[in-house]
């Protein structure tokens, strides 16, 4: 048995608490099953279930030495990485769905679990419950991987699948996909490309083998000037226009980028619909593969963090070597392109 603990019980620590309780079987015949033994919150849940588990002060999982995984579901820059930090440093592995912190902050957590012998591990970062980081580091490891392209926002493919079917206006669709709880009420790090960035980030570092930071784009560009015209012209011509981010091995370096493109019914991404995330990933060996899926949600994030929490319980798998950063490639010159509303899109 791995005694555990829960850093926030919002919508994700919330759906990783049911999970383990839910499938405590499945668990146990994995990795001889798993324990809640502390939530750290702010809110003291009195009455509950669980409220005997519930603390106020990091220093209390930081002391127990039972305490031998750690998921962070708290969200946020700090003070979720100070903790992760003081958790992996008091001989903790740690596991996040924490997006912001693993491409902020994820090279100096790596070292600090290699440095201590425990994992930092974060497949519920990238695309939900879509099983990629694994699949990038562990299943495609023995590929040379050259390209990365995905929808990795649902937000905005809510918002744009809208606009193309319901011929809304982009603040219309906002308005909507925030009553519906898709978008938040500040939704700038959907709607600007800041989301998709970290995101495409994570994955060039995972597939390349380098460490990559948002300052690395060459271009971060969201959809607050995609027009119901540009939609329209698209829709005519058999195209989508998708947020799209793209990581790319070019002569020069590493091309990482996040951009409205006009989509072909070819292209993969042109069928993707609502909410959900769709990654492609293009290897020497295997081609092109594609992960699709719920990209965001309480039950799909859970899936992975409680698959890194029973990975980290089972064996602490062996820390990952440190990777050099490879060169950046700022050129980003499009191939081909259309001009739709006026304005030009990439055309893939």
């Amino acid at each position: 048995m791995t005694n555990i603990a829960i850093m926030g019980l919002g919508v994700v620590g919330g759906a990783v608490y049911d999970a383990l309780e839910k499938n405590a079987g499945i668990y146990k015949r994995l990795c001889g099953g798993i324990k809640v033994k502390y939530i750290l919150d702010k809110r003291d849940f009195s009455g509950s279930e669980f409220a005997s588990r519930v603390v106020n002060d990091i220093s209390v999982i930081l002391k127990d030495k039972s305490v031998k995984v750690v998921a962070e579901t708290m969200g946020g820059d700090r003070p979720a990485f100070d903790f992760s930090l003081a958790c992996i440093n008091a001989g903790k592995s740690v596991v996040t769905s924490n997006k912001l912190v693993v491409e902020k902050h994820g090279a100096e957590l790596e070292r600090a679990a290699r440095k201590n012998g425990v994992s930092y591990l974060y497949e519920a970062s990238v695309g939900g419950g879509i099983p990629i980081i694994r699949t990038l580091r562990d299943t495609l490891a023995v590929n040379s991987v050259t390209e990365i392209n995905g929808i990795l926002n649902g937000t905005t493919n809510y918002i744009l699948e809208k606009m193309e079917t319901e011929g809304s206006s982009y603040e219309t669709a906002l308005k909507e996909a925030q009553a519906l709880g898709y978008a938040e009420r500040d939704p700038s790090a959907d709607i600007e490309g800041l989301d998709a960035a970290r995101k495409i980030c994570i994955l060039a570092s995972c597939a390349f083998s380098g460490k990559y930071r948002m300052e690395d784009c060459a271009e971060i560009r969201g959809i607050t000037n995609v027009t119901a015209q540009s939609v329209a012209e698209a829709k005519a011509k058999g195209l989508k226009i998708k947020l799209v981010g793209t990581a790319k091995l070019t002569d020069n370096g590493a091309l990482l980028c996040v951009r409205p493109c006009a989509v072909r019914q070819a292209n993969l991404l042109h069928s993707v619909s609502g909410v959900f995330n769709c990654i492609c990933v293009k290897g020497d060996l295997v081609g092109e593969t594609a992960y699709y899926g719920h990209g965001a949600g309480g039950s799909a994030t859970a899936s992975a963090v409680v698959s890194d929490i029973v990975e980290a319980a089972s064996v602490r798998p062996l820390p990952r070597p440190a990777s050099a950063k490879k060169a950046v490639c700022k050129q980003k010159k499009a191939a081909e392109t259309v001009t739709l509303g006026g304005e030009e899109y990439e055309l893939i």
